[in-house]
């Protein structure tokens, strides 16, 4: 149970909220008014997307390396990846405004499976041939990716809660790219 405090914990270190704070800007008052990735490289550039992006990855990576390395059982850890998430997306000190999840969840899967995180990344990509949209894209990919660990991952229905905690933060933009496609 400490662990996956110490993992929601973690997750309320949004990269985008200390690195906006050192440029004097309120990402919550710009653009998306998001505290992740894309707000901070729309409002503040290329470099505080990837930092940002970087920094909010390292904390899924950590949680899963962690748990690994104290020999943690894989449901423990999934819902420590679970509990990482929901505190970047629904950070206390914020009145439950963070991120979306995404680089967290994606730093998650990077360390959990690499071989299933390369299936989610060609998915991703093949993807992107065809719909044109990152958004869309990392939904497939999710989606796609939730399936395999399904059936392959020990604690992959757990994992799949933080999926759809992502997804779930995901909806407004998901419905920004599908609604003008559909009305052509």
């Amino acid at each position: 149970m400490l662990f996956i405090f110490l993992s929601y914990l973690l997750g309320t270190l949004l990269a985008a909220a200390m690195v906006s704070k050192i440029k004097g800007v309120n990402l919550q008052n710009t653009n998306s008014g998001n505290l992740g990735a894309r707000n901070a490289g729309r409002t503040l550039g290329k470099w505080a997307f990837v930092l940002v992006a970087v920094l909010d990855g390292l904390k899924g990576l950590l949680i899963v390396i962690l748990g690994r390395m104290f020999e943690l059982p894989e449901q423990t850890i999934a819902l420590a990846v679970v509990a990482v998430i929901l505190g970047h997306v629904y950070p206390f000190w914020n009145k439950g405004i963070g991120g979306k999840g995404v680089a967290t969840m994606v730093g998650a899967m990077v360390a959990s499976s690499p071989l299933y995180f390369l299936l989610f990344l060609a998915i991703f990509l093949l993807s992107m041939l065809l719909t044109k949209s990152a958004t869309l894209s990392m939904v497939v990919g999710f989606i796609l990716y939730g399936i395999i660990i399904s059936v392959k991952l020990e604690a992959g229905l757990i994992v799949n809660i933080a999926l759809a905690i992502v997804l779930w933060k995901q909806r407004k933009s998901i419905v920004e790219r599908v609604k003008p496609n559909v009305l052509e």
